[in-house]
């Protein structure tokens, strides 16, 4: 019985020295499952000051995004207020080709006007000289006449002159 007792306690024993191998194996699988949380626990940590920091860049990101909009409504009301300025260029510029053909429209009336002037002038000219010898003719005539005038003159006054001796002598014979 003892013996029974002996290879019993010893069966116990190397129950308990399973146990104690089965303990081992599981504190090494328990440490192990601490080392790997705690491995977790870290990554879980840089995670965090990683999630912590694409927020941070996330939160930038908006910021910038909110300035580029921004920047975009500026850009769009420049391009806006451009657009409107290029259309009162354009009118600028209608109008000014339209001011443009009506000066061109009255350059033509003016040379044509010019044209008819330099017809009238030439004719006027023209009229002028012709003038010139009728006044020369009227004059040259003119001369003629005072001369044969002055030598009717003279020849009355001789007349008028032998009248007055006719008749002085008439009387003096009545």
């Amino acid at each position: 019985m003892e013996n029974e007792l002996l290879k019993q306690i010893l069966a116990k024993l190397n129950e308990i020295d399973d146990i104690k191998t089965g303990l081992n194996e599981m504190n090494n699988r328990l440490n192990r499952m601490e080392s790997d949380i705690s491995e977790v626990k870290q990554d879980i940590i840089g995670m965090k000051e990683e999630i912590i920091e694409i927020k941070l860049e996330q939160q930038l990101m908006k910021q910038d995004i909110t300035d580029i909009k921004q920047e975009q409504l500026l850009m769009k009301q420049d391009i806006a207020e451009m657009k409107h300025e290029q259309l009162l260029m354009k009118q600028d510029i209608t109008d000014i080709k339209q001011e443009q053909l009506l000066m061109k429209q009255d350059i033509t009336d003016i040379k044509q006007e010019q044209l008819l002037m330099k017809q009238d002038i030439t004719e006027m000219k023209q009229e002028q000289q012709q003038i010139k010898l009728v006044v020369l003719e009227t004059n040259k005539r003119t001369k003629e006449i005072a001369a044969k005038q002055d030598e009717h003159e003279q020849l009355i006054h001789l007349l008028g002159m032998r009248s007055l001796k006719q008749e002085a002598e008439l009387n003096r014979m009545k």
